[in-house]
């Protein structure tokens, strides 16, 4: 085993099991390919990582990040369904007018990532976990990269305030990558057919909502946005509700949503605000809750 992994460990746990995790991965790599032992490595360099930053399931802060990380992949599939649908809108607005111009390829690209997100999304909420966080934080970094190709020309103030609507995304859909393996959410659905018909939906549902569009109700944004929030919800399913225990859980459950709401550049700062003041009534009584029900708060 090459040292250099043990060395990642904390010293102490180095230290009371270092002997122990060398011998295990021995036990497990002799007489295997490179791709075994590479992935064996993987995931002790990624054990390592997670008791340096404190994200074990031992840790609060990976019993935080697991109560968070299926609102974050819930908030990624609803940005990724809204993006998808307001870009494909324009697009077809304005190649029914004949402007499209370059923009249907810049449409046709960020389009493609964003289906990539929403699939990886819906993917992890369905239990395949690390293949669709990692499909998502893929697309992710795709699309905002290929926007801020297209925005480089502008001028540097302008430029990189829309960065900062390009890293927001990413961050939500890397999110749930601090959930500890141990807690993640247990698979849903099995099979290639029922994957395969969950996607399906989700895509249905991104068309419906494109389609289904009622006129003349002003309420362009909750409508949009919204409903595919709503379908995300539902596939994460009650036990991500019932996870909820504290008020700081409650906190950076919602935050995932909050942001992306905001960058999605439809949320002004007002009613983002409101949206802070409606979550704070919902915190406060969480906590007169759970103290009637305890006497105390528990802590994260």
């Amino acid at each position: 085993m090459n040292p250099v992994l043990l060395r990642l460990y904390p010293a102490g746990f180095r230290r009371a099991f270092g002997e122990e995790i060398a011998e295990s991965y021995r036990e497990a790599t002799e007489g295997a390919g490179r791709r075994a032992r590479l992935r064996e490595a993987a995931d002790i360099a990624a054990h390592a990582v997670r008791l340096r930053l404190g994200l074990g399931s031992a840790h609060p802060g990976g019993r935080l990040a697991a109560v968070t990380a299926p609102f974050a992949l819930a908030a990624t599939a609803t940005y990724a369904a809204f993006n998808l649908i307001v870009s494909a809108g324009d697009w077809y607005a304005m190649y029914t007018a004949g402007t499209a111009g370059d923009f249907g390829v810049f449409a046709a690209l960020t389009n493609g990532w964003y289906l990539l997100v929403l699939v990886g999304a819906v993917v992890a909420l369905a239990g395949h976990y690390l293949p669709g966080v990692l499909c998502a934080v893929a697309g992710a970094v795709g699309g905002s990269a290929t926007s801020l190709f297209w925005i480089w020309p502008l001028p540097p103030g302008p430029r990189w305030d829309l960065a900062g609507f390009l890293l927001a995304p990413v961050l939500v859909a890397a999110l749930p990558l601090a959930c500890p393996p141990d807690v993640r959410p247990a698979r849903r659905v099995r099979g290639l057919a029922g994957m395969l018909a969950l996607t399906a939906w989700a895509v249905l549902l991104v068309i419906a909502v494109a389609v289904v569009n009622p006129p003349g109700i002003g309420l362009r944004f909750p409508w949009l946005f919204g409903v595919p929030m709503a379908a995300a919800l539902s596939l994460a399913g009650r036990r991500a509700f019932v996870a909820i225990r504290t008020v700081p859980q409650l906190a950076c459950s919602a935050a995932p949503f909050v942001l992306t709401m905001h960058f999605s550049g439809w949320v002004d700062s007002e009613k983002i605000l409101a949206l802070l003041g409606a979550l704070a009534v919902a915190a406060a009584a969480l906590r007169l809750w759970r103290g009637r029900g305890s006497g105390t708060v528990t802590p994260t």
